[in-house]
């Protein structure tokens, strides 16, 4: 993944903070939602649940995701596709997503197995990019 890219992001979100995920919805429409992220060598992670919006991934996997910094214009936008996943290796890495968020008690509040019809480890390999107004 670019450097810039993962240092902006690095720069305004932390890890328990969330992020907008635009998908495609039915109609060709934007279809927006807020969901938790996480940089990872596989590329953006996301945690994601919600039938719609797993709908519209497993249709067109294209999505853009947007987060900005409180009080001033700076911002980063990604664009690119998402694969869902719920495999033993995405597993760990989506535990490895909530821990960081939430540390090792808020994993096991949270704690599930991924599933088609749950939550899934959303993964993004991003096309382009904007960074804006970070220094």
């Amino acid at each position: 993944m670019d450097r810039a890219l993962v240092d902006a992001i690095r720069k305004i979100h932390p890890a328990d903070g969330w992020v907008h995920l635009a998908t495609v919805g039915p109609d060709g429409g934007p279809h927006v939602t807020p969901v938790m992220m996480g940089i990872g060598e596989e590329g953006l992670l996301f945690s994601v649940t919600g039938k719609q919006k797993k709908r519209n991934i497993e249709r067109d996997p294209r999505v853009c995701v947007s987060m900005s910094v409180p009080e001033v214009y700076g911002h980063v936008v990604v664009w690119g596709a998402i694969v869902l996943r719920h495999d033993d290796a995405a597993q760990a890495i989506w535990e490895d997503l909530i821990r960081g968020a939430f540390g090792e008690a808020g994993l096991e509040q949270r704690r599930r197995r991924l599933s088609p019809e749950q939550t899934s480890l959303g993964v993004m390999t991003p096309t382009r990019h904007r960074i804006f107004g970070l220094q």
